[in-house]
């Protein structure tokens, strides 16, 4: 590992896992949901790619389920952190997850 990996690595407290499944992402103000794909998943963070734009700071409920037996479902209150417009009406997505249901 070189003196740059290291340093980056210590900016994370987990490992991000790549992940390809799907995700519903229910807003708890309105109750509506929409679908979603996970691409990325870490122990405090998860990142997907959908079609509608949530804002920074906003809570979400995010249901991931993987088609793959390895990965188990998963249910947690998630804070949006980044919002990136990738064109096409699809948004990059990102945030912390607060907790765990």
């Amino acid at each position: 590992m070189t003196s740059v990996d290291q340093h980056y690595e210590e900016k994370r407290n987990f490992i991000r896992m790549f992940v390809d499944a799907k995700v519903t992402i229910t807003d708890p103000e309105t109750g509506q949901v929409y679908d979603g794909d996970s691409k990325n998943l870490s122990g405090d963070g998860v990142m997907f790619i959908t079609d509608n734009k949530f804002d920074k700071n906003q809570l979400l409920t995010v249901d991931i389920r993987s088609e793959q037996s390895k990965l188990a479902p998963l249910t947690a209150q998630f804070e949006v952190k980044r919002v990136i417009d990738l064109g096409g009406g699809k948004f990059e997505i990102a945030g912390t997850i607060n907790s765990v249901t």
